[in-house]
């Protein structure tokens, strides 16, 4: 990769204004301030040159430059590398070990030292297979290369495209070109002719093309879940005096039917007193606002909705599993991130409750550093990662806000809200949740707690009572 030079340094990108017969061209300097958009000030034009004219130019003295940006190369975000078997980050530097895909799998298997062992040990071998792909099995220690993980070697830079009417190139970005690579094949994107924003775009554009560029959050579809929150959210701003430059517009991206299985311990715990499966509707709600005349997506939040009709003890319990945020939201006074997200999750929960809903479970813990929920791909932040008493004191605060408003009758911590349980099959669960993958921890530690109990030496009597009270756990 090859950096363009920045201010204060002299510009080394140039629009060209003549080409010449013998592979020569001359071009005119520009401003290469990304920030400043090709039109500086005095000082910054006394510093970089732009206007200048530099002739004669030979072939190896070239190097494409993106004419949004005026920068040759536009990294991407550092890549991550997880170990497939403890789902630890591995830092920089350190050695792992990575086979090639096995089978119908699409994806090589990349290990740890420490879970690379495992794999291959006598003892730990067959707990380590079943959270890994379904080819581990077949993998041999000679398949597995030992890698020192350099993210910056691994890391990409945006494609360029060319417009068909000037020529110019742009970084896909730059030109609000989709990557075809993350549409659907059948769309063929990339035989479609591309017009930039300089040219006349209605004479050669494609119109599908087109309309994949200027698309906005607008144009998604509207529903009754998003027109509330919307409105919840305004309504909210409105109280407090604040103003947004843009309004908040919120879209259900998506919304889907899944099935929860029931966790296998359980089930063969309780057998028919306990249901097999747990039918829920999976959505995730995006919030946007225009920012500089582009759609910035800076609110995120994915929810399982398990209705009447699913079985207990999910009936009418929804389930906010993840909520995310980028500090992009623009407002008069600024600052206002927590006054509209709160009003967010407010116009959700009296939502759910109006469809029915009883109960809200809302999972609070802060992803650990290096790993993120929603934006993947968010610019570095110096401050350390959020703590859990911060983050629960946020969803608190919100919490009391809801029930200052009627929308939320009382709430409480996950230990008061199972206090009363008597059995595990009373216990509610959801999918992807941090609890599905204890349950055969917690039950085994329940039947060696109750064992101990009716062993102890405590008499007829105390065996009898122990046996009840084991009995009684469930």
């Amino acid at each position: 990769p090859i950096p363009a030079a920045k201010p204060p340094a002299k510009s080394n990108v140039g629009e060209v204004s003549a080409v010449h017969a013998d592979g020569t061209c001359d071009v005119a300097l520009v401003c290469n301030d990304a920030a400043a958009g090709g039109k500086c000030g005095s000082q910054c034009r006394a510093l970089t040159g732009p206007g200048s004219l530099v002739k004669g130019l030979v072939p190896p003295q070239w190097q494409i430059a993106c004419s949004g940006c005026f920068g040759v190369n536009l990294p991407h975000a550092l890549p991550k590398l997880w170990c497939l078997g403890c789902e630890r980050l591995l830092a920089d530097g350190v050695q792992f070990r990575r086979a090639p895909a096995v089978g119908d799998s699409a994806y090589d298997t990349s290990l740890c030292l420490d879970c690379y062992g495992k794999l291959f040990s006598k003892t730990q071998r067959e707990p380590l297979l079943a959270v890994l792909q379904e080819g581990a099995p077949k993998l041999l220690q000679s398949d597995f290369a030992l890698l020192t993980w350099r993210p910056e070697d691994e890391r990409e830079h945006d494609d360029f495209v060319q417009c068909t009417e000037c020529e110019r190139w742009y970084h896909f970005v730059c030109a609000h070109y989709p990557s075809p690579g993350q549409l659907p094949r059948t769309w063929r994107v990339e035989s479609e002719l591309f017009v930039c924003t300089r040219c006349e775009r209605g004479r050669h554009a494609s119109p599908r093309l087109l309309a994949l560029q200027t698309r906005r959050a607008t144009d998604l579809p509207t529903c009754m879940l998003s027109d509330a929150m919307e409105a919840s959210a305004a309504e909210a701003l409105k109280e407090a005096g604040v103003s947004l430059p843009k309004p908040l517009v919120v879209r259900v991206a998506s919304r889907k039917r899944l099935l929860f299985q029931a966790v296998k311990e359980l089930k063969q715990r309780y057998g028919g007193g306990y249901a097999t499966e747990f039918p829920y509707l999976s959505q995730a709600i995006f919030a946007f606002q225009e920012v500089e005349g582009r759609d910035v997506f800076l609110f995120a939040m994915y929810v399982q909705e398990y209705d009447a009709d699913c079985p207990p003890p999910n009936t009418n319990r929804t389930y906010i599993s993840y909520v995310d945020s980028v500090g992009y939201l623009a407002s008069k006074p600024q600052g206002q991130r927590t006054a509209v997200y709160h009003a967010l999750l407010h116009g959700y929960l009296q939502f759910a409750a109006s469809c029915g809903f009883e109960h809200a479970h809302i999972w609070v813990a802060p992803p650990t550093a290096g790993v993120e929920y929603i934006f993947h791909g968010r610019p570095a932040d110096p401050r350390p990662p959020m703590a859990v008493e911060v983050l629960r004191g946020w969803y608190e605060r919100m919490l009391r806000g809801a029930e200052e408003k009627g929308i939320v009758r009382s709430w409480s911590t996950l230990e008061e809200h199972t206090s009363g349980l008597t059995s595990m099959r009373d216990f509610p669960l959801f999918d992807g949740d941090f609890f599905p993958d204890k349950v055969p921890e917690i039950l085994e530690r329940a039947e060696q707690s109750s064992s101990e109990r009716r062993e102890s030496p405590r008499g007829e009597k105390g065996k009898e009572k122990g046996k009840e009270k084991g009995k009684e756990k469930g």
